[in-house]
């Protein structure tokens, strides 16, 4: 019976000590929509890292960070089948594309 709690109190402490890994997503397509100038729709590659429920989007151009703790209050984040949509509101929006192109709308061939 001992060996077993030992066993289990290991798993936990490695578990436990165990660096954090990011899930990360490289080659995504970012669409960036700006409000404040007024501007087409940019789309660039980038890529998507999310970690403890942080975000963090770079392409060559651009850098984005959306700490979870400011979810709700200084952005709003959508989560949808082919992509995540974050934003600012009279800012930008910038949607991500994880699978590196954005989908076919209906109709389309």
């Amino acid at each position: 019976m001992i060996p077993t709690y030992l066993s289990a109190a290991a798993q936990i402490i490695a578990a436990l000590t165990a660096p954090v890994q990011a899930d990360t997503v490289r080659g995504a397509l970012c669409e960036l929509i700006r409000f404040n100038p007024a501007s087409p729709a940019e789309n660039f590659k980038c890529d998507f890292s999310q970690l403890q429920g942080n975000v963090y989007i770079s392409g060559s151009r651009w850098r984005f960070a959306f700490p979870a703790a400011e979810q709700g209050k200084t952005y709003q984040r959508q989560n949808n089948d082919d992509y995540v949509r974050f934003s600012r509101e009279g800012q930008y929006v910038l949607n991500v594309y994880q699978s590196g192109v954005k989908p076919k709308k209906q109709g389309q061939w």
